[in-house]
């Protein structure tokens, strides 16, 4: 409660982040590219995350922490075939 993240971007506009929401307390925040996001409990929300963000849980103690689950997606615009450059470049070691 009373948190807050300095704003930042993500590494890269290849991705979407997928933002499930677990636990969301009153007065959690999320801004990304300075428009305000909604997360809600058992629903996704997708966020390009290469843009500026920032997020505060303005909330009391009482109301515990925010938990959301974050998968990454590909944005849709990246094709097949870059896709398949990116996953090479950056291939983990064997």
């Amino acid at each position: 409660a009373n948190t807050f993240a300095n704003g930042r971007c993500g590494p890269t506009n290849a991705r979407v982040r997928c933002h499930l929401g677990l636990k969301i307390p009153p007065g959690c925040e999320l801004v990304v590219g300075g428009e305000p996001q909604c997360w809600a409990e058992g629903h996704c929300l997708l966020v390009d995350d290469s843009f500026l963000h920032t997020v505060a849980h303005n909330g009391s103690p009482e109301d515990g922490p925010r938990v959301v689950f974050i998968v990454d997606l590909w944005h849709p615009n990246v094709a097949g075939a870059e896709r398949q450059a990116l996953d090479f470049v950056f291939a983990p070691d064997p």
